[in-house]
């Protein structure tokens, strides 16, 4: 052993260290280390194994990505907000944060540039489905008039070596419009740091005594999926190999009660990490009022009436086809001939099917000849509570169905679910339940309470699927959201009357002065029946704002804001992130700081259970031209700004604009000009091309309070630059290589010898190209040798053929780049360098080095793609109109190993174009307007001097761009022409 430790105990190129395990095989070590074949000889296997953070570290770095992302997403995006959670960014919000050709590629470049705003690495991020099999997105919030939907939801979860965090999903909102710009970001996601997935000692049967020692009655246990743990909702934990299962009892239907539970064991001890209660119950509390009973309720309360079972099956026997009837339950059956036929029908339909526990359900049959009617009436004598219940709960389980698809006809799983199971009359009494995905259970009357299969009782059960299957976890956010089912479904706000047998009062209600706690849930409680009845308050105080503003169509309002909400929730809790929800919801203009169509309503019901909507200013700016992105050289720019109420009333005169030439030093304030109350020109100066223009406005309320636009300017400024216009010279997307050439002194993980497609080892690379088209430069782009191809021993360099930039006015280079040096043994402490030349690889000069740390000024090392722009002006001593102007990309993992993966994607140069073009030659060469006599006198001097650009333009007749003799002609005959 003395041998082995000295010998076979190093650390690999990566500086990670192996743990030797003795196996009856041969000798394996594994990735660099040899592979020797002793078939008949105790052999050794070799396994990495990453020392295990602290939480405090974890938590350090992961402030450390979220304060760099987010000082570059505020300056990159002025408007931008955060909501934050245990010091976790969970919400990113208030404007448009990214854009792309589709809702895809904005959601990917916002993953890729941002990530680390909430902690964690851009790789770590991958595309999920809220659905088994299912398309990674959800659209919302559907427009019946125009069949079309508002947004689209991107849906991701974090996983680490194809491993996913248990819980930790990531979710982007993008506005499906020209653009398709980002407006909310929503992470439940974890730091994890180098965390690795390391299987030895992994032993699924401790998970489970560890769930049998909860309870003898859990018997029947699912498959072992394997997770990482590494925290629950807000709250972080040092990541850990994880077993996720479910356990429960035999008979789901047993007078003892069903069990059903979701556990997270770790995988080399079996303790219990996480538990949760899949028997999603309704359980039995409230309060007695002295209220009037309104027509909802359960069976002992009120009467019955027929009313059509939406989309019952009914078929011919024996041997016809089965048909389903329409919402109203009306039904056709295509048959041949006129010979009578047996119709049956039975209480299950195309979407439910109903199971009596107490007795067989019923299948009514009638002899008809065709072409009939065939009517049948279940439950016609309504004398026996079992059938009774079965009718109601299909019928109902069929409206809060109908309900939801009404609001988002895409609705994950629900929209194309068949036959979800019923079962109704349990042998027990005062509850039900939802089994997640699985059915939602009634229980027969007794025990001082009503038979439960009846009205909003079946839609919270249901509510509970539509959390389930909208993406969130359930605890009191699915109680309070199984509540708001009923609450917009049947438009009241008491709850499960008559569950207790008395049909003057219910068993919950949304009527509350339930009040959010940054602990303790609720103001109402902790418990998650009581603490949910904060959501369905909110929902109930915002319908009753909208009922007095929108009285035709409130119930759509907020009917399509609550159920659209769902599939955007993360996690259990109710906070106010779900007031942000509703409001982005509304929006119609991505910018939440000017307010949404109902943001006084939502504001107001929210507000009222301290879930408060973002404040808004009490001032809006409105820029009615819009705002520039490029000015004219050396030329004076008018904006046009209204100053326009929003919370508070503009003080005329006030106005004020903030500007500096360049991205740097102190601002310039100068009054705008006004010329009608509020309404303003705010000029920016001339400005030499191509330069940088910043700046921002304000203005004072008639109360003094002073607002600017950028609400957080300084830290947030418009920009634009002084150039006629922005030239494309070079694009590349790397589906070719363009004769680019790769050098290495680097031992392995050089450059390929052309793009490729991201193989995504999930191991420091990148899961997919920058621009969508499918390819670009990469770094040993292999998932050979367990995916061990990142660049080691040295350096390894992709430099570009010679471009001529003799004819540009002002060259830009803009390329995305991707560089990870954060894991292995000497993390951050490579750098990647990116140089240019002006001699064709003569000389070389530094455009920017990136790292080697997240502490340095170019601070990307941990991931992601990254847009970036350089005026090769800006370098010092650089010719930038070179004829042989070369770029390069050096990668390099120098010293003690670690893991090192770059990438170049999207890579162009840009031209700021300085001159303006000219209109037609007017012969007005001192600019008076007029063409007379002076103009002779300052043609003449011009021709025999140095014209200005804009005496060229007035006296190039013949369009050569310069001033010259044959312009005479033109301009004598334009001074003896004029009017």
């Amino acid at each position: 052993m003395e041998w082995f430790e000295k010998h076979l105990r190093q650390p690999d190129p990566d500086g990670r260290p192996v743990v030797l395990t003795l196996i009856w095989s041969g000798l394996m070590i594994s990735r660099k280390l040899a592979v020797f074949g002793l078939a008949f000889t105790l052999g050794l296997c070799a396994t990495h194994v990453a020392a295990a953070p602290t939480l405090d570290a974890l938590k350090a770095e992961a402030e450390i990505r979220k304060l760099e992302a987010k000082s570059r997403l505020e300056v990159d995006r002025p408007g931008v907000a955060f909501y934050e959670m245990e010091q976790k960014v969970t919400t990113a919000y208030g404007t448009a944060m990214s854009e792309g050709a589709d809702a895809f590629q904005s959601a990917d470049q916002f993953v890729n540039r941002y990530a680390g705003l909430f902690g964690v690495e851009a790789e770590t991020i991958v595309a999920k489905s809220l659905e088994e099999g299912g398309p990674t997105f959800v659209p919302l919030m559907y427009d019946k008039a125009t069949d079309s939907y508002k947004f689209t939801l991107v849906t991701y979860e974090q996983q680490r070596d194809g491993v996913p965090v248990f819980h930790s999903d990531f979710r982007v909102l993008v506005r499906n419009e020209p653009g398709f710009p980002v407006v909310l970001a929503r992470s439940s996601m974890h730091p994890l740091g180098d965390f690795a997935v390391q299987r030895a000692g992994a032993n699924p049967d401790l998970a489970r005594e560890s769930a049998r020692r909860k309870s003898a009655r859990l018997t029947k246990f699912s498959d072992m999926e394997e997770v990482i743990f590494a925290g629950e909702e807000e709250r972080d934990a040092v990541p850990t190999l994880a077993y996720r299962f479910t356990a429960e009892s035999d008979d789901p239907f047993s007078p003892q009660g069903y069990e059903r539970h979701l556990f997270v064991a770790d995988a080399m001890t079996g303790v219990i990490l996480y538990e949760e209660n899949w028997v999603i119950t309704e359980d039995v509390s409230g309060q007695v009022q002295g209220i009037a009973t309104d027509l909802v309720g359960a069976d002992i309360c009120l009467p019955e009436n027929p009313q059509g079972l939406p989309y019952a099956r009914v078929n011919i026997t024996p041997g016809g086809a089965n048909v389903y009837a329409d919402a109203n339950g009306n039904f056709t059956i295509p048959n041949g001939g006129v010979t009578p036929v047996t119709v049956e029908s039975g209480v299950r339909g195309r979407r439910f099917i109903v199971t009596d526990q107490a007795a067989s359900t019923p299948i009514l049959s009638t002899n008809v000849t065709p072409p009939g009617p065939a009517n049948f009436l279940h439950n016609a004598a309504n004398t026996n509570e079992f059938t009774r219940a079965s009718v109601n709960a299909y019928l109902q389980a069929n409206v809060v169905r109908d309900m939801v698809l009404t609001y988002n006809p895409a609705y994950p799983t629900i929209a194309n679910q068949v036959d979800f199971p019923i079962n109704t009359n349990i042998n027990t009494t005062c509850n039900a339940f939802y089994s997640p995905l699985t059915s939602i259970n009634f229980y027969r009357s007794g025990g001082g309470c009503a038979n439960t299969a009846f009205g909003d009782v079946v839609h919270h059960e249901y509510g509970h699927h539509v959390v389930q299957t909208g993406g969130s976890g359930q605890g009191a956010y699915g109680e309070g959201m199984g509540d708001c089912m009923g609450v917009i479904i049947t438009d009241q706000p008491a709850l499960g009357i008559g569950f207790q047998n008395n049909c003057s009062t219910g068993i919950r209600n949304a009527n509350n002065n339930c009040n959010y706690q940054t602990t303790g849930c609720s103001s109402c409680g902790s418990a998650i029946h009581t603490c949910g009845q904060l959501i369905s308050g909110c929902v109930w105080n915002t319908r009753n704002e909208l009922a007095i503003t929108n009285p035709g169509t409130y119930r759509d309002i907020i009917g399509s804001l609550t159920i659209n909400s769902v599939p955007l929730h993360t996690g259990t809790s109710i906070t106010p992130q779900i007031t942000i929800d509703f409001l982005t919801l509304d929006d119609n203009d991505a910018n939440l700081n000017n307010g949404t169509p109902h943001y006084n309503e939502i504001a107001a019901g929210f507000g009222s259970h301290n879930m408060p909507a973002p404040v808004l200013p009490a001032l809006s700016f409105n820029y009615p031209n819009g705002r520039p992105t490029l000015v004219p050289p050396n030329t004076p720019y008018v904006i046009d700004v209204v100053v326009q109420p929003l919370t508070g009333t503009p003080q005329p005169g006030t106005g004020k604009l903030f500007y500096r030439i360049g991205g740097s030093g102190p601002f310039t304030e100068v009054a705008m000009t006004q010329h009608a109350p509020n309404e303003y020109d705010a000029t920016l100066p001339a400005t030499p091309c191509p330069q940088l223009i910043q700046y921002y406005v304000s203005a004072q309320s008639t109360t003094l309070q002073t607002v600017t636009d950028p609400f957080n300017a300084p830290t947030g400024v418009y920009s634009a630059t002084s150039a006629s216009s922005i030239q494309n010279v070079v694009a590349y997307n790397f589906e070719t290589n363009p004769g680019w050439t790769v050098s290495s002194t680097a031992t392995d993980g050089q450059w390929d010898a052309a793009p490729g497609i991201p193989v995504n080892c999930n191991r420091g690379d990148p899961p997919s190209d920058f621009d969508g088209s499918g390819r670009c430069w990469l770094t040993d782009n292999s998932a050979a040798n367990s995916c061990n191809s990142d660049v080691d021993g040295g350096a390894t360099t992709l430099t570009s053929q010679n471009f001529d930039l003799s004819t540009l006015s002002s060259p830009v280079v803009r390329y995305a780049r991707w560089y990870s040096n954060h894991t292995g043994g000497a993390p951050q402490a490579d750098t990647f360098n990116v140089e240019v030349s002006d001699n064709g690889g003569g000389s070389w000069s530094t455009l920017e080095i990136v790292g080697p740390s997240t502490a340095s000024p170019n601070p990307e090392v941990t991931g992601g793609w990254f847009l970036k722009e350089f005026r090769l002006a800006d370098l010092a001593s650089f010719n930038e109109t070179t004829t042989q102007f070369r770029i390069r990309f050096v990668a390099s993992d120098v010293g003690t190993g670690s893991v090192v993966e770059a990438a170049i994607d999207a890579f162009a140069i840009d031209d700021f174009v300085c001159t303006v073009p000219c209109g037609a030659a007017t012969g007005d060469l001192n600019g008076d307007t007029s063409i007379d006599g002076q103009d002779v006198s300052s043609f003449t001097t011009a021709l025999l001097g140095s014209p200005s650009p804009a005496q060229i333009c007035a006296g190039d007749f013949n369009t050569s761009s310069a001033l010259d003799i044959g312009d005479i002609d033109g301009f004598v005959t334009a001074l003896l022409t004029q009017p």
